[in-house]
């Protein structure tokens, strides 16, 4: 909401993509910061990581206003009629991003498992595949700005496709090194989502509608993680008959989804709808 009211259009892109970078670097201090203190004495000791988050609040404090300051130089001429006013496009931008979140969350729940039964490395191996997936989206957060520009109308396709691809890799090559190599690909899946749905949304709605538009979003996405395995799970169970395991049903699932997006042409209509405002 802050980025979108402080920056042109023109300049949101890369620095939204610059927030998940961060949001993944965090990530990779909790899981090797926690990794380290349980590994000095107890598991318990995993949590005192959380005090980290007292340094976070403390950089708040210091350095974010406890103002309303406007912080622009720019001569912005988005309208702001003064009301809330919700759109197809954050419900359809909502129920994207739980497609997202119902995939992006097999691989954490599913992941270090799937190592240890197929045999392809060690727990403490299966455990690194997280840090490898959080490193694939801070790399990738790096350029989903330049992603966004130059495929403005399919990014959201984009990640449902390297999800796909991903989960493919996955499931049908049994080796810890593609296991990896997928992980870090789920991760820049998820970069590349979460670096755009903001933005999109921000071009979609007027200032006003902008934190009502998000609050939806991510209380839409979040339902989309926690029912992932109650979803994928079962739809496993059903296919497994066949061959499959969680890894490829969830790859031919966000491939799915990524040609109905497509088709649906959801993100070009969008931007069709933010270009005649």
């Amino acid at each position: 909401v802050l980025i979108s009211q402080m920056l042109p259009k023109a300049e949101r892109q890369s620095t939204m993509g610059l927030t998940t970078t961060f949001t993944n670097i965090g990530g990779i201090v909790f899981i090797m910061g926690g990794g380290q203190l349980a590994a000095q004495s107890s598991w318990v000791n995993n949590y005192w990581i959380y005090l980290f988050s007292f340094l976070v609040l403390l950089v708040v404090l210091l350095l974010v206003p406890m103002h309303p300051k406007d912080v622009s130089d720019h001569d912005d001429n988005e309208a702001d009629d003064g009301g809330i006013q919700l759109n197809k496009y954050v419900w359809y931008s909502a129920g994207w991003g739980f497609g997202v979140m119902l995939l992006n969350n097999v691989l954490n729940n599913n992941i270090s498992l799937f190592i240890t039964e197929q045999h392809m490395g060690s727990t403490a191996q299966a455990a690194l595949t997280s840090t490898i997936s959080l490193i694939g989206g801070m790399l990738c957060g790096l350029i989903v700005g330049v992603i966004g520009k130059r495929f403005k109308n399919s990014t959201i396709f984009i990640a449902y496709l390297v999800y796909g691809l991903s989960y493919l890799l996955i499931g049908y090559v049994h080796t810890l090194l593609f296991a990896f190599i997928g992980s870090f690909f789920v991760g820049a899946a998820m970069s590349i989502a979460m670096g755009q749905f903001p933005y999109l949304l921000s071009i979609s709605v007027n200032k006003s509608t902008m934190s009502m538009a998000l609050g939806i979003f991510v209380a839409v996405y979040s339902v989309g993680g926690v029912v992932s395995p109650f979803v994928v799970n079962p739809l496993t169970s059903l296919l497994s008959g066949m061959g499959m395991n969680v890894f490829t049903v969830s790859g031919f699932l966000a491939l799915i989804l990524g040609v109905i997006v497509l088709l649906g042409r959801y993100q070009q209509n969008l931007v069709r709808h933010a270009e005649g405002k």
